[in-house]
């Protein structure tokens, strides 16, 4: 891809396959906050829903998600040493970090990002950025471009959800959306992302090769 200098990662579901934990985590308060849990079984069906329609498929309580996200990180924060980059994660990016800045625009919290990064050897990123709101990664990014003096074709994401493309598309960035997070790749190519890729290899193909 021509003209990018800086590459922006999601960090759940799109570095680290942690999006089962999460889940765990997410279902130990289903009783306390009056939500619905999700069965293994209904997870295929959950990954070709944007956010916002397994919140209200789950009748989870809208007012009430920053104070369950917030529970939900804070316990993932305890074990975050258990979760495991994605098969390859691993390998392509330090060959990505030689020719490119990267960076992680995350729902996450830095602490627990920095962790995981320091417990597997990845700290091969220039700089972390949190975003609490969970639909407000599009602020996040123009945020970004805006600090770092970055224009919007030097910067594309990398993610695994819905949103993840939402949020790059109002930004007026290129976003490569991949398939092995939280939606699958239908559900991805819906919304028309830049790239979809199915394995963490072909982003070396897109940028070395």
């Amino acid at each position: 891809m021509q003209q990018k200098t800086t590459l922006l990662f999601d960090f759940d579901g799109t570095i680290a396959d942690s999006l089962h934990r999460l889940l765990e985590i997410s279902n130990g308060l289903a009783d306390e906050f009056g939500f619905m849990k999700v069965e293994h079984q209904d997870i295929a069906y959950f990954r070709t829903k944007s956010t916002l329609e397994t919140f209200r498929k789950l009748k989870v309580p809208l007012l009430k998600v920053p104070l369950i996200a917030a529970r939900v990180k804070k316990e993932f924060q305890r074990e975050v040493h258990l979760s495991q980059p994605f098969p390859q994660m691993a390998q392509i990016i330090p060959k990505l970090s030689q020719h490119f800045t990267l960076g992680i625009l995350t729902s996450n919290t830095e602490t627990n990002v920095k962790q995981f990064l320091d417990v597997h050897q990845l700290s091969f990123f220039n700089f972390i950025y949190s975003s609490s709101n969970l639909f407000g990664k599009s602020r996040g990014i123009k945020r970004i471009m805006r600090e770092k003096k970055i224009s919007q074709e030097e910067m594309v994401y990398i993610g695994d959800e819905m949103r993840d493309i939402e949020a790059a598309k109002t930004s007026g960035i290129d976003i490569i959306a991949v398939s092995w997070g939280a939606h699958n790749a239908k559900a991805l190519a819906s919304l028309r992302p830049s790239y979809l890729i199915h394995h963490p290899n072909e982003l070396l193909e897109l940028f070395l090769i």
